[in-house]
């Protein structure tokens, strides 16, 4: 993990338009309608999903433009669910315990849910396809086998503009990594503009808590922090700056799809974070309303909500592309 670092110091709402004839003794006309819908959670002061809301509790803009409420409710709808791990570097041990942690996940899908696997370190390996076979699933996890380098944004951009392309309904990434990339074509701009494009809620489990302590005792890392701070003059941990960093670009990324960011301190806890993001996905609200705002074809519109009952935070997705035109790259999964 430690080289890891080291190598990267040194290189220092579903939208649709929907087509709607309506016949008449005379003519028939087509209206089109965008019908938006935004993923919603809100957490008390103790931390605890919000289970009973209410519609008159929430205001909604977007573009700065109020919009009307038109529906609300918990969303049962089936969720289609890319799972994506991140196994660089990874010790025998500590695989056991990821592999542990996505079967635990899978078992607590609906039926009429689907899943896919997606695990990447040098290169992206779709492991598996979309699957409603929980049990050929859990097989499948299997397969999951360690690598040295990390292809972070090239996975992350093959689970939105790839595995996700023409997949409609409620959708949803797992992110399993330690946040650090070494080995990717797709830059973090490109990978995360596919995933807002993707519609997905994206859920990151970060490791960069465990990955922040292995790299603070390699002597490597070590040497360098402190060539570092003889050139600049600083005491600054630049090493756990570094990691700062990362958290906060995912962290900020995840809230704007409507998900969230979770932080294990050991790799016993990511069955149980895991657990609860399966949990959040069967509890997760919506809001849906029809735009009143001039769309452009891969206009990109921001929504603001507002919830007027007590509360610690309210995560919601931030915006959408409307017709989006997906980022090409000259590169494929394995």
């Amino acid at each position: 993990m430690g080289s890891k670092v080291l190598a990267i110091l040194i290189l220092a709402l579903s939208i649709g338009g929907i087509s709607r004839s309506q016949d008449s003794n005379t003519s028939s006309f087509s209206v089109s309608v965008n019908l938006v819908k935004i993923p919603i959670s809100v957490f008390d002061d103790a931390g605890n999903l919000v289970t009973s809301m209410q519609k008159e509790n929430f205001r909604i803009w977007e573009d700065q433009t109020a919009q009307e409420i038109r529906s609300f409710g918990v969303d049962t709808n089936p969720v289609s669910v890319v799972l994506l791990v991140d196994t660089s570097g990874s010790e025998k041990a500590e695989l056991k315990k990821i592999r542990e942690a996505a079967d635990g996940f899978i078992g607590a899908l609906s039926s009429g849910d689907r899943v896919s696997l997606i695990t990447f370190d040098d290169e992206v390996y779709q492991l598996l396809d979309w699957t409603e076979d929980f049990k050929k699933a859990r097989k499948t996890l299997g397969k999951i086998h360690p690598g040295l380098r990390t292809a972070l944004y090239d996975a992350m951009y093959v689970a939105a503009a790839e595995q996700l392309k023409g997949i409609d309904g409620r959708k949803a990434i797992i992110l399993l990594t330690d946040c650090l990339n070494n080995q990717s074509r797709a830059d973090f701009s490109d990978a995360s503009l596919t995933i807002v494009q993707s519609q997905a809620s994206l859920y990151v489990v970060s490791k960069t808590v465990m990955a922040r302590e292995q790299a603070a005792t390699d002597r490597h890392v070590v040497m360098l922090t402190d060539i570092y701070r003889r050139l600049f003059g600083s005491d600054e941990d630049y090493v756990d700056e570094f990691f700062k960093r990362k958290e906060e670009e995912m962290t900020d990324l995840a809230e704007r799809t409507g998900g969230r960011c979770f932080f294990p301190t050991q790799y016993d806890q990511i069955k149980d974070v895991y657990e609860e993001v399966a949990k959040e996905l069967k509890s997760k609200y919506y809001l849906t309303y029809v735009s009143n705002q001039k769309l452009l074809p891969n206009s990109y519109h921001r929504i603001s909500v507002e919830y007027l009952a007590p509360a610690s935070k309210i995560i919601y997705r931030k915006g959408y592309y409307y017709q989006p035109s997906l980022v090409l790259h000259p590169f494929r999964s394995r």
